[in-house]
C-alpha cells in the first residue's frame, strides 16, 4: 500500500479551515475582508496559506492561529476492515484538561488524514468528562471545512454519543497523560 504524508501546507489549510476558522475570522476581521471570501473555509484558508504575499496582513493573522499546529503532538494508527489495513497520521494540535462553567474534563482537538491518498480528511473536537468510558465527538466537520454536527464542552450527553474509535481513543488518552505530567 502506498502511503502519503500530508505536507506543512495541507495540515495548515486544513487546520485553518476547521478547528481554527474562528480564530482565523476573529484575526482578519479588523483587515475588512467581504463575506465573499471568507464563507468558503476551504478556499479561504488555502488563499491564505498558499499566496503569503497577495495579502501578507491576511498571512501573518493565519500564522498566530497555527500556532497550536507548530507545537502538535502527532500519532498513527492502523485501523483494520473488511478490506485490508488502513494507516492514518493523527496531529493533536490541543490537548489538556478544560473547564467549561461547572464542567471540568479534557478536552482535545484532533486532525486525521489517510495515509493511503490523504482521502477522508476528518478534524474533531473531542471531550471526555470524568463520566464517559471514551472520547466523545463534539464538533465534526465535513470535508468543506463546515462543522457536520456542533455541540459546546460538557453538553449533555443524553442519548446517542458519537465517540472516535478505539485505537484512536487509546491515543489520546496517552497524550492526556503525557500533558498532564508536564
Amino acid at each position: 500500500m502506498n502511503t502519503f504524508a500530508p505536507t506543512t501546507e495541507q495540515r495548515q489549510i486544513w487546520y485553518l479551515a476547521t478547528l481554527g476558522r474562528d480564530a482565523l475570522l476573529r484575526e482578519l476581521a479588523p483587515l475588512g475582508f467581504a463575506s465573499s471570501t471568507t464563507h468558503d473555509p476551504m478556499g479561504l484558508a488555502a488563499q491564505i496559506v498558499s499566496a503569503p504575499l497577495s495579502v501578507p496582513a491576511a498571512h501573518q493573522a493565519a500564522q498566530t492561529v497555527l500556532r497550536p499546529l507548530l507545537a502538535a503532538e502527532t500519532f498513527s494508527v492502523s485501523i483494520m476492515d473488511d478490506l485490508g489495513s488502513e494507516e492514518h497520521l493523527g496531529i493533536v494540535p490541543v490537548i489538556g484538561e478544560h473547564t467549561a462553567g461547572a464542567v471540568t474534563g479534557l478536552y482535545a482537538e484532533l486532525l486525521l488524514f489517510d495515509l493511503s491518498g490523504l482521502l477522508n480528511k476528518a478534524a474533531y473536537r473531542l471531550s471526555r468528562l470524568p463520566d464517559d468510558r471514551t472520547w466523545i465527538i463534539d464538533t465534526e466537520f465535513q470535508p468543506s471545512g463546515v462543522p457536520a454536527t456542533q455541540r459546546p464542552f460538557g453538553s449533555s450527553r443524553l442519548g446517542r454519543n458519537r465517540t472516535v474509535l478505539a485505537p484512536f481513543a487509546a491515543e489520546l488518552d496517552r497524550l492526556a497523560s503525557q500533558a498532564r505530567l508536564t
